[in-house]
């Protein structure tokens, strides 16, 4: 739904942030800078704020020079799947996956006949970015964004738009933005909505009047649901499906490796190539394929409309494939505890 990266990676980002020097903790403030001057004065003559409010706003932010190097990193060396699907599909986040379904039925299950979006799948989306809201977040939201936003080039332009969402954002819903916390790249909230999207995609779920995804899961189930519906969600339809190659198959592995992550090749296109899915589809479905190495050896995956929805939430093979693994995972355990 965003460009941050999941959670199942903020210890790493928790590590860089322990490895500050006093240098960069005793960084010039923010309101010093001609940069962030700008800034201010666009927002106070696009949207009304005061300027000097801001400028004193700015002068509270503390550098966070560990999330730019932990942006960088990632980009630079993703971590293999195996390893990042260890710390996504695991014991504890079935367990507590199980009792957070439990403990929100109602909500899920309204979230389900409204958006047509399955509880598993907003179940594992909750727990592969916050632990189902139990994950501490480490970071001051409004440093982090503000930090990607004037010194991280690569990016500068998204993230001061997400800076200028942000303290939309704390206005319009009445908080502090020195308050509250996020990921290492901004993330904020129970289901870890970037600024823009929750602005464009949170819901009031439960109505009691404020769209509050720090606190309530019912209205961070709605927002989740609302989101994958707005971005395509088909109700009904399959996500993903493993799949493996014929006997007699072609060896060309050029054909064979994995596509983008929006379904564009046909089922029958990639059947004559000797790929055979797992469970039956329609020839014409439009679907993309997606390897990953398992235990040394090539999974197979086709992934669907649904599949690619997910990506739209965070764009990310390994990130839509652990949720759809996880919320598997999470619904065969509560029906085996209900039997």
């Amino acid at each position: 739904m965003s460009n941050k990266k999941s959670s199942c990676w903020l210890t790493l980002a928790l590590i860089a942030e322990l490895l500050w020097t006093p240098a960069v903790l005793g960084a010039s403030s923010f309101s010093e800078r001609p940069d962030v001057h700008r800034f201010v004065l666009a927002m106070a003559d696009k949207h009304g704020f005061d300027a000097g409010e801001l400028t004193r706003l700015f002068a509270q932010v503390k550098p966070r020079p560990s999330v730019s190097r932990t942006m960088t990193q990632r980009v630079a060396k993703p971590a293999p799947w195996e390893r990042y699907r260890s710390n996504c599909v695991n014991a504890w986040n079935i367990r507590h996956g199980v009792n957070f379904w439990n403990a929100n039925a109602e909500a899920l299950a309204r979230a389900k006949q409204v958006y047509g979006v399955p509880e598993e799948v907003i179940v594992a989306i909750i727990g592969v970015e916050t632990r189902y809201g139990k994950l501490r977040l480490p970071y001051p939201a409004l440093d982090t964004l503000a930090t990607l936003a004037f010194d991280y080039p690569r990016r500068a332009n998204f993230f001061r738009g997400e800076l200028e969402q942000y303290l939309l954002l704390m206005r319009e819903e009445g908080e502090d933005p020195r308050a509250v916390r996020g990921s290492y790249a901004g993330a904020i909230g129970i289901p870890q909505f970037m600024p823009s999207s929750y602005r464009s995609y949170a819901v009031d779920f439960d109505e009691d009047g404020r769209r509050d995804l720090w606190h309530n899961p019912s209205d961070a189930i709605g927002s989740v649901a609302n989101y994958l519906k707005a971005y395509g969600w088909n109700g009904g339809q399959p996500v993903a499906m493993r799949a493996h190659l014929q006997q007699d198959a072609p060896t060309d592995s050029g054909a064979l490796a994995s596509d983008g992550l929006e379904p564009v090749r046909s089922l029958a296109a990639l059947q004559a190539l000797g790929v055979a899915p797992d469970r039956q589809l329609p020839p014409e479905t439009p679907v993309a394929l997606h390897t990953v190495e398992m235990n040394g050896e090539q999974e197979l995956w086709l992934g669907l409309n649904n599949f690619y929805v997910i990506t739209r939430y965070n764009h990310s093979l390994y990130y839509a494939l652990a949720v759809y693994q996880l919320g598997n995972e999470i619904r065969l355990a509560r029906m085996e505890a209900t039997q």
